[in-house]
């Protein structure tokens, strides 16, 4: 065999499975469509599950110094406010928002320097060998050509769209349509709850999240019934700001706010839990389980 794993996809899932296992020795081929530093659509907060694993995979520190620890739970429901500390568990009594244009570089190149670790930029994987019904390698193609290559296993950690599910035709478990569309930018300007805090705002059936994260920006989302999806669809920016302003607590700090970047967001996320292995092939991260963004636990989720 040529290496002991080959991984689909350099993102969490993936980049962390991969420092993990080539600090234990064994050799792995990681292989990632896209080219890095780059953004994906993506909610950005995380917990304690995720800290534990950056920590285990030696980016804990780093991550520290790119943005605040939210240390308040700031709840708004019909305009009364609940805000509470953070103080559960008492190993990461706190949150953090770092934009995933930051995160997953900082994931990537510690799996690349990661000892018995090679990975590559711009490789997509377009086919899956199998030998008597076992999947034993892939084929890929990248600038200037592409290869082959053999492993023990094959793991797919290429998101919500996989290849490697789709290609092993992994069944799903249990599944969810979609109930909810999320829309997000990011804001500089916004004035903040005292904590520094991570803020939901609810009203009636729409839920509003503001969360200070990296490069001095702030993360500001919502999320709604599907039905009014197609609303977002025309007017992203304009509904997105409507909803930010509905929201008694949080519109009066908005004055200042200035938006950097596009409107992103999407209303066809569906909930599922497939078949997390086979025979020669295992799935991590969104390829095996996606969650309704609202829940904010799909990083804690492909972290653990």
């Amino acid at each position: 065999m040529d290496f002991d794993a080959i991984i689909v996809g350099a993102r969490i899932a993936g980049s962390l499975l991969a420092s993990l296992l080539g600090q234990a020795g064994h050799r792995i081929l990681v292989l990632d469509r896209s080219k890095f530093p780059s953004d994906t659509l993506s909610t950005h907060f995380f917990r304690a599950p995720t800290f534990r694993a950056l920590k285990e995979a030696g980016v804990y520190q780093e991550l520290q110094e790119k943005a605040p620890h939210l240390t308040v739970n700031y709840n708004v429901v019909d305009g009364t406010v609940f805000p509470e500390p953070v103080d559960r568990p008492e190993d990461y009594p706190f949150y953090m928002c770092v934009r995933r244009i930051t995160l997953d570089e900082i994931l990537v190149r510690r799996a690349r320097g990661t000892p018995h670790v090679e990975l590559r930029e711009a490789a997509k994987v377009t086919r899956l060998l199998k030998e008597e019904g076992r999947v034993v390698g892939v084929v890929w193609t990248e600038p200037g050509g592409g290869g082959e290559a053999q492993a023990r296993a094959v793991v797919g950690a290429d998101g919500l769209h996989s290849f490697v599910a789709k290609e092993v035709r992994a069944q799903a478990e249990h599944e969810e349509p979609v109930h909810r569309a999320m829309y997000y930018a990011y804001f500089r300007g916004v004035e903040h709850a005292d904590g520094p805090a991570a803020e939901f705002h609810y009203r009636g059936n729409s839920l509003v999240y503001c969360f200070p994260c990296d490069d001095g920006l702030t993360l500001l989302a919502c999320s709604v019934p599907i039905a009014q999806f197609k609303e977002f669809k025309r007017d992203p920016e304009g509904r997105l700001m409507e909803e930010l302003r509905s929201m008694s607590a949080l519109a009066p700090r908005l004055g200042r706010a200035e938006r950097e970047g596009d409107v992103r967001g999407t209303g066809s996320i569906p909930g599922y839990l497939r078949v997390p292995y086979g025979e020669g092939w295992a799935l991590v991260g969104d390829a095996g389980m996606v969650m309704d963004p609202w829940s904010g636990q799909g990083i804690d989720q492909a972290s653990t």
